[in-house]
């Protein structure tokens, strides 16, 4: 059920949620690095909720560290209210 709630929220959203998201939270982020978020989003967001370690290299790979450590903070803080 989150499953499929969750695909239509990510089908439906767009760059300026991403844009809006980070401003509202007051992270810094470059350009390419909102790009960068939100193309892992619409591309890999199972892989991300299955907690692949193959995703997580990639993007560490691709985004500066202090990025990589916000997302994996929000990964842990939001990951406790969806269960596949």
């Amino acid at each position: 059920m989150y499953k499929t709630l969750l695909r239509g929220y990510i089908e439906k959203l767009k760059k300026e949620d991403v844009i809006k998201f980070i401003s509202n939270n007051n992270y810094e982020v470059t350009e390419k690095e909102v790009d960068t978020i939100y193309f892992y989003i619409k591309n890999y967001w199972e892989d991300f909720f299955d907690n692949k370690k193959e995703i997580w290299s990639m993007l560490e790979k691709d985004v500066n560290q202090n990025t990589y450590q916000e997302i994996q903070n929000l990964f842990q803080k939001y990951q406790k209210y969806i269960n596949f």
